[in-house]
């Protein structure tokens, strides 16, 4: 049980791997509960044989013990008999009894005196939330998004919920709307479940708390999330010193309700440790515990257990039963940003399962009081989170009725698996109910191996498999950005009532893109795919000649320049190009010819010789985006063997050395218009030698013809004459990054570049 600021023990039971089930045999049935049994009594489970059971034959020899029974199950065929302990050992010897175990008894604390927690006050005049139905409870609701569902026309009417815990407190002004369809007193065997006179103040706190959060119904002050369900109530938990339940009763009530016609059980309790032991790990396996096992067999008649995980955490396996069973939906605690609470039991159970199944906030809730009729207290603790998310299960019951337990489950869990707020596993309801099954992202087809796109306006899919019809109609947005959680939408796409969607404009050159698609209901409800991608796009367009990194020469002043262009169907495509050629060392251009439809141009205007040039081509998109790729280095227009003049060209790359493109030494391009002693060296700012190139280290002085030097791919066969530079001195250290001066000298001419070393 858990509440405010004072956290008790979780609730939880011993390993007991018992089997319940029934038919109505002919025993005479005890008033007393164990604890008003004699003291020298004890609490036994008979099981019997299949055949005992079929053929109503209860053991012969129990009236003799005697032995008076507690509870019949329908549908594990067990009997909890109170026997006399002297007399324990005679049980064994009964026909048709084929395993014996004890009842186990849950011990929890006793509530807080005065009532559930230590916050108690009297509603405000001016509710927090006077704009809206639900006051202080609010914020927990929207973060299951109960309001929308609301909105929708579901309030829970139609769809029965039963509780299990203990005494209930009908007349507190926001359950007066909605009286109990049903009531049973497991422990007493009655049908009224109201404290009396002689039980201690605050006895019905907890239960009537569990009832409000599920059907509250005071307009501004307190709403639930179910507040037209029907309401049935089982006591299950007695109410002397210390507080008790049992698990037979548990089971006893959850048939009952079955026959109630719940769709939804709420267990105010869970079971772990025992007065007499305590669940090993081993005992949550889902196929152990009785809770456990009746809740399944619950769940395939139809009834949907909704149980609390437990407030023994935070660490791994504190769960408690049934919590561990397959076809439970066990709950957690969060606070309404999100946050796990630390109270909040953990799985995984004993075979590997993760639990708990959801998430539902679990704190600082605002609740009816079991005291007095308006009185509101502040509780906290998984059950209290179980209670809203059951009202919210029960709004999808009421607009899916034929789908089962485990339908349930999987539309709630799907809706939390999309959430992209932060939120840890908590489903929305007015999501899942337009979108049952989702909305789920198609692979991508116009993707390579290697994760690149192969268009640049790709055609994306999606499906929808069930469309509530009051969400209709719906609007599909495609969202990309660079992160996962798409803090920055970097281009956005939409279409109404289909399925696909070919992109309106091109994806962004040089980018990895992550993609979603986001469902938007005619109410504004939406629902986002998970994160798809991420999609590498690269260049749009790729330049297939002069475009080595190390430079180029050409003997045509008028080439002819290609390139290749990605694909960019209609509506974006398709491209248009221009061309352009620049200088390489000012930028400026000095050819352009916009306005190409194809992936080549030979130029019309002849280019200058012994200039390095560079050249680009702008794609351009229909929709208006473009992109500009330029040259990876420079080329030259050589014509001839014999230059007219003699010059010294920048070096490239500059700066170097370029490990991005395995480049680790810097290219040295010269002419000579004549027969000419060279000399071509490295000098530091201040005119200190740092390198001779030529004439190389032990060479003497060197005469080279007239020609075009440096041009070749590789290094020069000459050892007296080096045309690329690695940043290392005469004594073959590597220098300091910084500039240095690049000079040549040959027949008169001096010329000197900068070249920037930057390791």
């Amino acid at each position: 049980m858990g509440y405010r600021r004072h956290l008790g023990p979780s609730l939880i039971v011993a390993f007991l791997p018992l089997l319940f089930g029934g038919k109505v045999l002919d025993l005479p049935m005890s008033d007393s509960d164990m604890g008003s049994s004699p003291p020298d009594s004890t609490a036994y489970w008979l099981f019997l044989t299949q055949d005992a059971w079929e053929a109503s034959e209860v053991p012969r020899g129990l009236t003799g013990i005697p032995g008076r029974v507690r509870t019949r199950s329908r549908w594990l065929r067990a009997l909890s008999v109170v026997v006399p302990d002297h007399r324990i050992s005679e049980l064994a010897e009964l026909p048709g009894v084929h395993e014996i175990l004890p009842v186990r008894r849950l011990i929890v604390p006793r509530y807080a005196e005065g009532g559930l927690g230590a916050d108690i006050r009297q509603p405000s005049p001016f509710p927090t939330r006077a704009d809206t139905l639900y006051g202080d409870l609010g914020p927990a609701l929207d973060v299951l998004e109960v309001p929308q569902a609301h909105t929708l026309g579901f309030r829970g009417a139609g769809t029965r919920i039963g509780i299990l815990d203990g005494f209930f407190f009908p007349d507190h002004v926001s359950l007066r709307l909605h009286p109990p369809i049903a009531a049973r007193d497991f422990v007493d065997e009655g049908e009224t479940v109201e404290p009396g006179l002689e039980d201690p103040p605050g006895a019905a706190s907890h239960g009537t708390a569990l009832w409000s959060l599920l059907s509250g119904d005071w307009p501004g002050t307190l709403t639930g999330s179910a507040p037209e369900a029907g309401i049935l109530l089982a006591r299950i938990r007695s109410e002397d010193d210390p507080i008790g339940a049992d698990e037979d009763r548990w089971v006893a009530g959850l048939e009952w309700l079955e026959t109630q016609g719940a769709r939804i059980v709420l267990s105010g309790v869970g079971f772990r440790n025992f007065d007499g032991g305590t669940y090993t790990l081993e005992g949550l396996n889902g196929d152990v515990a009785p809770a456990t096992r009746a809740a399944d067999e619950a769940a395939r008649r139809g009834v949907l257990v909704v149980a609390p995980i437990g407030n023994g955490g935070p660490d791994l396996q504190t769960l408690q039963s049934p919590a561990d069973g397959d076809s439970v939906l066990a709950v957690g605690a969060v606070s309404v940003l999100g946050t796990p609470l630390a109270f909040s039991a953990q799985g995984p159970t004993a075979d590997g399962r993760v639990k708990p199944d959801l998430m539902a906030p679990g704190d600082a809730l605002t609740v009816a009081s079991g005291l007095a009729d308006e009185i509101l207290e502040e509780v906290q603790g998984t059950e209290f989170a179980a209670a809203l998310l059951a009202g919210a299960a029960a709004l999808f019951v009421e607009a899916y009725p034929e789908r089962g337990p485990m339908g349930v489950i999987q539309a709630l869990e799907i809706s939390a698996i999309s959430h992209q707020d932060g939120y840890a596993r908590v489903p929305r309801v007015a999501s899942a109910i337009l979108f049952p099954e989702g909305v789920w992202a198609s692979p991508l087809q116009e993707v390579n191996a290697q994760g690149q796109v192969t268009s640049l306006a790709p055609r994306f899919q999606w499906n929808a498999p069930t469309f509530h019809p009051l969400g209709l109609p719906v609007t599909f947005h495609l969202h990309f950005a660079e992160d996962s959680l798409f803090h920055g939408v970097l281009l956005k796409d939409s279409v109404v009532g289909t399925f696909a969607r070919r992109l309106q404009e091109p994806l962004p050159p040089r980018t990895r893109l992550f993609w979603r698609v986001e469902a938007r209901s005619i109410q504004g409800v939406g629902w986002a795919t998970p994160p798809q991608g991420p999609l590498e796009i690269p260049s749009w367009v790729s330049l297939d000649v002069l475009n080595d990194p190390s430079g180029t020469q050409v003997a045509d002043p008028q080439p002819e320049f290609r390139w290749t262009a990605m694909e960019l169907p209609g509506p974006a495509g398709p491209f248009t190009f221009e061309l352009q050629i620049l200088l390489d060392r000012e930028g400026d251009v000095i050819q352009s010819y916009p306005g190409l439809g194809e992936d080549h141009h030979r130029i019309g205007e002849a280019l200058p010789f012994n200039l390095p040039l560079r050249w680009r081509v702008i794609a351009q998109a229909r929709a208006g985006p473009a992109d500009t790729v330029a040259s990876a280095g420079p080329f030259v227009v050589t014509g001839s063997a014999n230059p007219p003049v003699t010059t010294l060209y920048q070096n490239f790359p500059n700066p170097f050395p370029n490990p991005a493109d395995g480049i680790w030494e810097t290219r040295i391009w010269f002419d000579l218009a004549q027969q000419s002693v060279v000399v071509l060296a490295v000098y530091d700012m201040r005119g200190r030698l740092v390198r001779s190139l030529i004439p190389g280290r032990g060479c003497g002085s060197t005469e080279l013809p007239p020609g075009l030097y440096g041009r070749g791919d590789g290094p020069s066969s000459d050892p007296c004459a080096a045309f690329a530079w690695d940043g290392e001195d005469e004594s073959g250290r590597k220098v300091s990054p910084g500039v240095y001066l690049l000079r040549l000298r040959a027949g008169g001419v001096v010329v000197v570049r900068r070249m920037v070393y930057w390791p």
